[in-house]
This record gives C-alpha cells, sequence and structure tokens, in this order.
C-alpha cells in the first residue's frame, strides 16, 4: 500500500541561506547529495515562487504581521512533500501534478496562504518530491513554530489530517503509525530521504533478482549483480549508522546515570537516537532479506567483490 508523506523540519537564521540554494538549485554541483542529476534540474518546477530571497520573504512576513522575533527564533518550517515510490511508479505525469497541488493547497488551508515563501518540486532526484517553506506565524500574528507545528500529539493530528486530504482523491493511501504509537520522534529530512532512495532502489534489484530463470537469463544475471554492486557499498554506509547510533546511545545512557544534572537533556537525546535507529532499522532489516534470498551462483561475482558487506549485514 501507498503512503502520502509530509515532514516538518524547523529552520532557524543561519540555515535558510544553504537551504534555499539546495530548495532553488542555486549551486552548480552537488557533491553532498550525488542523486541530483543537473541533467533534470530543467524538469523543476515552483507551485509557489519566491519573488525575492528567502531571508527577503520572511523579514516581509514577519513586519507585516508586527512579530516579535527573537535572536534563536525558528524563522521557517521546511516541509518535504513526497510518496512512497509505488504511488509515483504508477502515477501519471498529471496525477504527479496534481498530488503536489493538492498538498499546496492543504498547507495553504493549515497556516495561510499569505505565510508561504516558497513551494518547489524536485523532479532530479530519485524520488519526486516537493518543499514547502513557510513562515510559522500564528493566527494572532506571532512567530511561533512551537505552537503551529507543536508536541507530538499536534503532529500526529497534522498527520490525520494530511493523510485525509490526500486520501479523499487516492484512496488506496495508507496511514502510517502514528508517533504517538511507536513513541518516534521526528526523522531528520536528510536521513528520511537516504532511507526513501535506499528503498527504491531496494525494489529495483529485487525486481531484477526475481527476473532471473525468465528469457535471456545470463543477461538477467548480469544486470542483477551490476545493480548489487551499485547498491551493496550504499547498504553498507547506512547500516553502519544504526550500529554508530548503538554506541552513542550506551555512552549516554552511562552518562545519564553519572550525571544527573543532565538527566533530562540526555535522556531527550537518548529518545532521539533510539526514534532514529528504529527507522534506519527498517530498511535495513528489507536489506537482509534481500540478500539472504539471492542464491550464490546468481551473485557470485557481486558476492566475492562485497564479501565483506555481506558478511556484516548477515551478521546482523
Amino acid at each position: 500500500m501507498p503512503f502520502a508523506i509530509m515532514r516538518f523540519a524547523k529552520r532557524k537564521g543561519g540555515q535558510v541561506n544553504s537551504l534555499e540554494s539546495h530548495n532553488e538549485r542555486k549551486k552548480e554541483q552537488y557533491k553532498s547529495n550525488p542523486d541530483i542529476d543537473l541533467d533534470r534540474t530543467k524538469d523543476n518546477y515552483h507551485i509557489i515562487k519566491p519573488a525575492k530571497s528567502y531571508h527577503a520573504e520572511i523579514k516581509k512576513r514577519i513586519v507585516n504581521a508586527g512579530s516579535k522575533r527573537r535572536k534563536d527564533s525558528v524563522l521557517m518550517v521546511e516541509t518535504l512533500i513526497t510518496a512512497s515510490h509505488e504511488f509515483f511508479e504508477n502515477a501519471t505525469i498529471s496525477e504527479r501534478t496534481e498530488y503536489f497541488e493538492r498538498a499546496v493547497q492543504f498547507i495553504k488551508d493549515e497556516i495561510g496562504e499569505k505565510n508561504i515563501i516558497a513551494a518547489t518540486v524536485h523532479m532530479d532526484e530519485r524520488t519526486p518530491h516537493m518543499h514547502i517553506c513557510f513562515v510559522p506565524i500564528t493566527k494572532d500574528n506571532r512567530l511561533s513554530a512551537k505552537e503551529i507545528i507543536g508536541n507530538q500529539k499536534k503532529l500526529s493530528g497534522w498527520q490525520d489530517r494530511f493523510h485525509n486530504h490526500m486520501s479523499s482523491r487516492w484512496q488506496d493511501f495508507e496511514r502510517g503509525i502514528s508517533a504517538m504509537k511507536t513513541h518516534r520522534k521526528h526523522i531528520p529530512l536528510w536521513l528520511f530521504k537516504q532511507a526513501q532512495t535506499l528503498d527504491k532502489e531496494f525494489a529495483e534489484v529485487k525486481t531484477a533478482i526475481e527476473n532471473i530463470g525468465s528469457f535471456n537469463t545470463a543477461a538477467k544475471k548480469e544486470q542483477a549483480v551490476e545493480m548489487l554492486e551499485t547498491w551493496m557499498p550504499k547498504a553498507q554506509k547506512f547500516t553502519a549508522h544504526v550500529k554508530l547510533n548503538e554506541n552513542y546511545i550506551n555512552m549516554l545512557k552511562k552518562e545519564v546515570g553519572e550525571m544527573q544534572g543532565t538527566v533530562d537533556k540526555q535522556s531527550d537525546k537518548i529518545m532521539e537516537l533510539f526514534a532514529e535507529k528504529n527507522f534506519v532499522s527498517q530498511t535495513a532489516d528489507k536489506q537482509k532479506k534481500l540478500l539472504d534470498s539471492l542464491s550464490k551462483e546468481d551473485v557470485q561475482s557481486a558476492k566475492e567483490k562485497f564479501k565483506d558487506v555481506i558478511d556484516k549485514m548477515n551478521a546482523r
């Protein structure tokens, strides 16, 4: 079942320029994000285009609202809108366009069209997605991301309303398990996008493996091996992140026991790391199941080249 996906990230002043450069594709190269295909950047488009720079647009809205701004205020909320890969695989071009336009309308209804500074659709990465940036100004003209985005309960309400809004058009969308039940905190956007990319590649590799045994078996095997050779190093790097989190969690647990004065702060960090670990583990488990399903004969050359990767993943 496909999922309609929405994720929030609070942004302070120092983060705005770099986000604008990324969202509006103002850089000539993107070494930090190899998924960006600059040949397809021409296919990106705006549903809402900023008239000026993000900082200028933010300042204009704060001044117009007469809001007070502290040095550490959250000036902008970045909203990532996308869907699970099976939706985009089956959707027509017009349905993709409609999906993002419908999501923009949802954000307009929730926070007011005047507070949105940009809605940019990226078609030059593996999975189509949109960045909606808005200034978190309340109905009584206060600058407060905390009030608009809220706590875990309020975030769950956002997700319920977004699911209802999108599934009223596409009835097969499934509502994910609420963070109120899983105790999962917010997942960083970079980690979410990385996991989503690996999920898409996982499906492609699985299809290639399943096609072995049909016509042109030798060619199918070669294709599967090539895909595995590309995918396995990424899987190793991703699952290594899980291990790093486990080590850090253990260290923080020890610190919590030794420094009672920092218990609250460290406990929050532990919860965040547990949430991140659980999230990446879902993708890591899929990777392990795929590796377990492979025959040695079909992917022998890939296994020889990436033996260490497979041994580490199978040892999980």
